[in-house]
C-alpha cells in the first residue's frame, strides 16, 4: 500500500515490493517472458518465411546461396542450440510447476533444478540469437515485408507472446496483480493513453510539416492506395501491440525491478534506455547511419526516446501515457511518413530522406514538448483500495 507523500514514480515502483518479489523471482519472470518472445519468433515466423517465399519465390535460392557462402547459420550447431532452448526450457517450467507438489525441501531442489535448466537454455538463446539471423537475412525479412502485409502482420504478432510471459509471471510467480506492472492508479487510464496518442499525431504532424515548408527535411508525396489500404488495417490493430509490450517489458517490468533495487530512478532509467536503444542495434537505418556517423549518433535518437517514455511514466506513475506515445509514433512512421532503409517499409503517406542526426534533434525537441503538455494535463493518482491520492 502507497502512502499519499509518495511520487507518482514511488508508488508505481512500490508495486515491485509487495508479495512475492524476492531477486529470484524477477530473474524467473524474465527468463519466461523472454522464452515466451522466443516461441513466438518460432511460431509466427514459420508462416511468415512461408508467405515471404511465396510472394518472392528467387528469395529461396538467395537463401541457399547465402548458406552455401556461410552467410546465414546453419547446420548441426545452429539446429543443437534451438534443440537446448526447447528443451531446457520445458523441463525448466515443469520442474518449476511441480515443485508444490512436493515437500518443501524437494521443493527447493526442484527450483534449483529449474534454475539449472533455465540458465542452460538462455545461454543456446543467446547462441541462437548472435548465430541464428545475419545481414543478409535481415534484407531479405525486410524485402518480404515490403512486398506482403501479411509478412508484416506475422512479424508484429512476435511481440505479444513477451507481454504474455511478463502477466503470467507477474500473477504466478510474484503473486502481483497485473494492473500492478502498468500503473500505481486503481485502474488502467484508457482515456490518458488515447489522450497521449492524439498528442503525438498532432505534434509529429505539426513538426513533419514545419520541417517540409522549411526545407529542413522535404517530404515526397508517395501514396500509393492499393498497398496502403493492405498495411493500414494491420499498423492500427497490430503496432500498438507492439509497442505496448516493450513499454511493459523496459518501462514497466525492468523499471520496477531494478527500482526496487537502485534508489534513483534517472539511473534506472538510463539503464533502461540504453536498453532499449541496443534492442534496435539490428534495425537497417543503423547500419546505414554508422556508414558516414559514430554508432552514439546511430543509436541517440532510441536512447532519447526511451528516456522520455521513462520521464512520461514518472509524470503519471504508470505505463499508460508511455504506450500511447510509443504507438502514436510508431504508426505514424509507419502509415504517414517515412523513409528509406526503414525497419518498417511499409507504404506510407509521405516518405523523407534519412537523416539521423536531425531525427534525434526533432525527438528531444518534440517529446519534450509532449512531456510538457502531459505534465500540464496530469490528474491525481488515486492508489489502489484507497481514497489517498498523490501528485507529480
Amino acid at each position: 500500500m502507497s502512502n499519499n507523500n509518495q511520487s507518482p514514480i514511488q508508488a508505481f515502483f512500490s508495486h515491485a515490493t509487495g508479495s512475492d518479489t524476492r531477486w529470484w523471482t524477477w530473474l524467473a519472470v524474465f527468463w519466461f517472458a523472454i522464452m515466451m518472445w522466443f516461441y513466438g519468433q518460432f511460431i509466427f515466423g514459420i508462416p511468415l518465411a512461408i508467405i515471404g517465399m511465396v510472394v518472392d519465390p528467387s528469395s529461396m535460392e538467395a537463401m541457399m546461396e547465402s548458406q552455401a557462402n556461410g552467410e546465414t547459420a546453419a547446420g548441426a550447431g545452429y539446429l543443437l542450440g534451438m534443440g537446448t532452448i526447447f528443451l531446457g526450457s520445458l523441463i525448466a517450467f515443469f520442474v518449476y510447476v511441480l515443485r508444490n507438489k512436493s515437500s518443501e525441501e524437494a521443493g527447493k531442489t526442484n527450483i534449483q533444478i529449474a534454475s539449472i535448466f533455465g540458465i542452460i537454455s538462455f545461454a543456446a538463446l543467446i547462441y541462437f540469437i548472435k548465430t541464428g539471423s545475419s545481414p543478409e537475412d535481415a534484407k531479405l525479412i525486410n524485402s518480404w515485408l515490403s512486398k506482403s502485409s501479411l509478412v508484416y502482420m506475422f512479424m508484429l504478432l512476435m511481440f505479444p507472446p513477451m507481454a504474455i510471459g511478463l502477466w503470467l509471471g507477474v500473477k504466478y510467480v510474484q503473486k502481483r496483480t497485473i494492473l500492478s506492472l502498468h500503473t500505481a492508479h486503481y485502474k488502467f487510464r484508457w482515456g490518458r493513453m488515447v489522450f497521449a496518442m492524439l498528442l503525438v499525431w498532432a505534434v509529429a504532424a505539426i513538426f513533419s510539416y514545419g520541417a517540409h515548408v522549411t526545407g529542413v527535411s522535404e517530404a515526397k508525396y508517395v501514396f500509393d492506395p492499393s498497398r496502403f489500404w493492405k498495411y493500414l488495417p494491420i499498423t492500427l490493430l497490430f503496432i500498438p501491440l507492439q509497442s505496448a509490450t516493450e513499454e511493459i517489458a523496459l518501462r514497466g517490468y525492468l523499471n520496477q525491478g531494478l527500482g526496487k533495487y537502485i534508489r534513483n530512478p534517472w539511473i534506472v532509467f538510463v539503464i533502461t534506455s540504453a536498453a532499449f536503444a541496443s534492442l534496435h542495434l539490428g534495425n537497417p537505418e543503423v547500419a546505414e547511419t554508422v556508414k558516414e556517423h559514430s554508432i552514439w549518433v546511430a543509436m541517440s535518437g532510441y536512447f532519447f526516446f526511451g528516456m522520455f517514455a521513462c520521464v512520461i511514466t514518472y509524470i503519471d506513475g504508470g505505463l499508460e501515457a508511455a504506450i500511447g506515445m510509443h504507438a502514436a509514433n510508431n504508426m505514424f512512421a509507419a502509415a504517414v511518413v517515412g523513409y528509406d532503409s526503414s525497419a518498417l517499409p511499409t507504404p506510407t503517406i509521405f516518405k523523407v530522406g534519412l537523416n539521423t542526426q536531425l531525427d534525434s534533434i526533432m525527438v528531444v525537441v518534440s517529446l519534450a514538448l509532449v512531456c510538457l503538455i502531459l505534465y500540464a494535463t496530469r490528474k491525481p493518482l488515486i492508489l489502489p483500495e484507497t481514497t489517498e491520492s498523490t501528485f507529480a
